[in-house]
């Protein structure tokens, strides 16, 4: 009886899953495939119906859903615009034009109504994927997607990375319902702070909170420790997991929302999480799991502009990381390597929307949408060159004075606890202090400072 009912739950997710990957398959095939194709206004408006019905029968509102189409108001209006004012690209005698005189100037408009309406059914497709991502996203427990992402049989470390990261998220009382319930859980003064520590260059702060947050995953681990999971594989469960974490707090901070001319201004600090994720970890693909991670999160959270399409844009990345980053450890250790390598991890961000464009089968002249993207995400890309060869530079630096104080801790212990060693008495107890004070105290002052230092933060 209880094995029934918890294959329900999980039956449910898979096909919740398998649902949502066939809406978006058929909402950009319809159109693109020549037997299909006559049968597009029938097809893609009754797959938007269903899904609206779907949503207003599990009780969704339809605001969560309204403001993710807001976010692409621009695109629509792009779509729109270029289709409507454009001639057609093949010129054919079932082309529909329309004059339209402009008041008060005397001059006419040509609309092509063509046009315009394969504009109209490119933004009903992109509606379509949105809606069926909503009802995926807002109906159930809030945790069919992840649940049915385990039953197609991942990668195990993606698959636990992705549940510490959540369980972190959802903090000891947890959330449940996956609709952005961890977006206002970092504080607003905490946030300011640490932009401006950012924009001071003291870099060392966001390495801190690095450390923080993977330090949180180790000891989530260790409370939950599993004996057949082997340590290293622990290790990398817990790099990703708090690196993840650091992802989702940066994806849930709002610095400059809804500027087109900014996008991607935020990754010249994510990308450097993706370089440690592949540095730290053993794992062959560590960077392009905490992609993974953070694009479900934001998935769950709806943060994304593409619906299930949008998690691919922080998949590419990872990938591109993942390939390049064991060629530039070869290099110098200079900047130039890894600018190099956020230039190419930037043209993988993007080409998410060159990939909707391409699947739309939009026109040539659709292309500048996601170009002008581009260029910020570019700048971006490469600025987080140099944050990275810093961030690297003081991970390893801490890492180094851990693993010197732990050696020489032991050494320590054993001189007091050496059984062949001449036992003083009180008096000689006295002196051996003073001797001890005398010649040892100014190294224990230097460590006691030096660790102060550390505490505090490397100063970059």
């Amino acid at each position: 009886m209880t094995e029934m009912q918890h294959e329900t739950p999980t039956r449910t997710a898979v096909l919740k899953v398998s649902y949502l990957l066939a809406v978006t398959v058929v909402a950009f095939a319809v159109p693109a495939l020549s037997l299909t194709a006559p049968a597009r206004w029938f097809v893609i408006p009754s797959l938007a119906g269903i899904q609206a019905i779907i949503l207003l029968v599990c009780r969704v509102g339809l605001r969560d859903v309204t403001r993710m189409a807001l976010r692409l108001k621009w695109l629509f209006v792009f779509l729109i615009g270029m289709y409507a004012l454009l001639p057609p690209e093949s010129p054919s005698a079932s082309d529909v034009l329309t004059e339209w005189p402009v008041p008060w100037v005397g001059w006419s408009l040509t609309i092509n109504m063509s046009g315009l309406e394969k504009a109209a059914l490119m933004c009903l497709q992109i509606v379509t994927v949105l809606l069926a991502s909503a009802v995926v996203r807002l109906t159930g427990s809030g945790r069919d997607f992840v649940n049915g992402l385990h039953a197609f049989r991942l990668p195990p470390l993606f698959v636990h990375a992705l549940d510490r990261t959540l369980a972190l998220l959802e903090g000891p009382h947890g959330t449940g319902r996956g609709r952005g319930g961890a977006r206002g859980r970092t504080s607003r003064p905490g946030v300011f702070a640490f932009l401006r520590q950012v924009l001071r260059g003291d870099i060392g702060a966001f390495a801190d909170i690095i450390r923080q947050n993977i330090a949180l995953a180790e000891t989530h681990a260790a409370s939950d420790v599993d004996p057949r999971v082997e340590a290293q594989f622990a290790h990398d469960v817990a790099v990703i997991a708090g690196i993840a974490l650091c992802m989702a707090s940066l994806k849930m901070l709002k610095i400059l929302p809804g500027l087109p001319f900014a996008s991607g201004h935020k990754t010249f600090l994510l990308f450097p999480l993706y370089v440690l994720a592949a540095r730290l970890t053993q794992a062959r693909w560590g960077a392009t799991a905490a992609g993974s991670i953070m694009g479900i999160i934001g998935f769950l959270q709806g943060d994304g502009r593409f619906g299930v399409l949008e998690i691919f844009k922080h998949v590419a990345p990872g990938l591109v990381i993942d390939i390049g980053e064991p060629l530039v450890r070869r290099w110098p250790p200079w900047a130039l390597g890894y600018c190099v390598l956020g230039f190419f991890a930037a043209i993988a961000r993007t080409a998410t929307e060159f990939v909707v464009v391409l699947l739309l089968g939009a026109r040539a002249e659709i292309y500048l949408f996601p170009a002008v993207k581009l260029v910020p995400n570019l700048i971006a890309g490469v600025l987080s060159g140099f944050v990275s060869v810093i961030v690297l530079r003081v991970i390893a630096e801490s890492g180094s004075k851990a693993s010197s104080e732990a050696a020489v801790q032991p050494h320590s212990s054993e001189l007091g606890q050496r059984p062949e060693q001449h036992q003083p008495d009180e008096e000689d107890a006295g002196l051996a202090g003073k001797g001890s004070s005398s010649r040892h105290g100014r190294g224990v002052g230097r460590r006691q400072k030096s660790e102060r230092g550390d505490m505090d933060g490397p100063k970059t």
